[in-house]
């Protein structure tokens, strides 16, 4: 007969112990082990674990994305659309907004705590926090492609964004709109996208109406597309222009004549040419119902800036209300393009010693044919 051979006590409390253990799934902030489950209630919830992803996640003002990216859910088993719903909430809803399952951040520098919770188990819980970053670029009036790099948008992060799509960008800043201000930025064209002959690279400056409502219609100054000069079988840049755009029914000025548009390429013609990769600078001065323009560019002792043109009136496209003014922003055209360095202010004192000692340039144009009158950075002598 053989001797049943005994374990010792401390041995056997220790296996059962961790037989216990593995049992445990509860709700703590990063989806560890909360309260202790009995066998019984393990089996009968389909949820092995639910954890988060991340710890912290940084999200800028407007900005929404789905919270489903910042968590994982584990069945014991394969889970069903309805043993895979979860509840989601925001420790302060000014903060971050739920909804479904986006998040928005909705106050700059705000911080709140997002809760995923399952609903076949609550006892199955995570989170992580979220801290809402300021934004440069206001994201409803923007249009912003997704492969665009905007992680330094703000001045303090180091004011520069590349976008990397190739397609088109329009950058509104987050400003209010204003009759009086200046603005400015450098732009350094890095790529054309294949078979686009005219891209435009450039500011934009969008009408705010009566209702406080960004219009429908907007103009551009831009660098012309890049076959206007060709040397050694390289396209390089020389000429400036503008583009009145009357938006509704997609009216662009560039793709038709109608009456209300007015476009005008090659206004500005600068001596050197401008090639890829080289950062020049646009800025711009409101006043009123007149757009003034400036171009710089070159770095150190050779830099220089030159007076453009001003446009003025615009009877035609906006009517003859000024609604509640501008707000500008940075454009480009099927292209890839760094921006950087852009400003913006309204400072009166600011905006009268850059229009000090300036001649003004009329850039105007004829109804019918749009033959604006052209300047040359130095004018030609016949």
């Amino acid at each position: 007969m053989k001797k049943l051979k005994l374990l010792p006590v401390t041995l056997l409390l220790l296996t059962l112990g961790l037989a216990g253990c593995g049992n445990r799934e509860g709700g703590s902030s990063q989806g560890g082990g909360g309260g202790n489950t009995t066998q019984s209630e393990q089996s009968d919830s389909p949820i092995k674990s639910l954890v988060a992803t991340v710890e912290h996640v940084d999200l800028k003002k407007d900005e929404a994305t789905s919270v489903s990216s910042y968590y994982k859910l584990t069945g014991f088993k394969t889970l069903t659309s309805k043993e895979k719903k979860v509840t989601i909430t925001s420790s302060d809803t000014s903060v971050v907004k739920i909804v479904g399952n986006i998040m928005t951040g909705l106050t700059a520098n705000g911080t709140a705590t997002i809760t995923i919770t399952s609903q076949a188990d609550t006892t199955k819980s995570c989170s992580f926090t979220v801290l809402v970053k300021d934004i440069f670029f206001n994201r409803a009036w923007s249009e912003i492609n997704g492969g665009d790099d905007l992680e330094k948008e703000l001045p303090a992060d180091g004011g520069i964004v590349q976008t990397t799509g190739g397609v088109s960008d329009m950058l509104i800043f987050n400003q209010q709109p204003s009759k009086s201000f200046m603005m400015s930025t450098k732009i350094a064209v890095n790529r054309v996208s294949d078979g686009e002959l005219w891209p435009k690279f450039g500011v934009v400056m969008k009408q705010v109406d009566e209702a406080g409502d960004l219009g429908e219609n907007f103009v551009v100054f831009f660098l012309d597309g890049p076959m206007n000069r060709v040397e050694d079988g390289v396209a390089k840049w020389t000429d400036f222009g503008y583009c009145e755009v009357m938006n509704s029914g997609g009216l662009w000025g560039w793709d038709s004549t109608p009456a209300m548009n007015r476009h005008k390429e090659n206004v500005f013609i600068k001596d050197a040419p401008i090639g890829y990769d080289e950062f020049f600078t646009l800025t711009a001065v409101v006043q009123g119902r007149k757009i003034n323009m400036f171009l710089g560019y070159g770095e150190g002792e050779s830099a220089k800036e030159v007076y453009m043109f001003t446009l003025d009136g615009y009877e035609d496209l906006f009517g003859h209300g000024e609604g509640n003014g501008f707000v500008p922003g940075l454009f480009h055209f099927n292209s890839v393009v760094t921006f950087k360095d852009y400003t913006y202010t309204t400072d009166a004192a600011a905006i009268s010693a850059k229009m000090e000692g300036v001649t003004e340039r009329l850039a105007d144009y004829d109804g019918g044919g749009h033959t604006g009158e052209s300047y040359h950075e130095t004018e030609p002598t016949d």
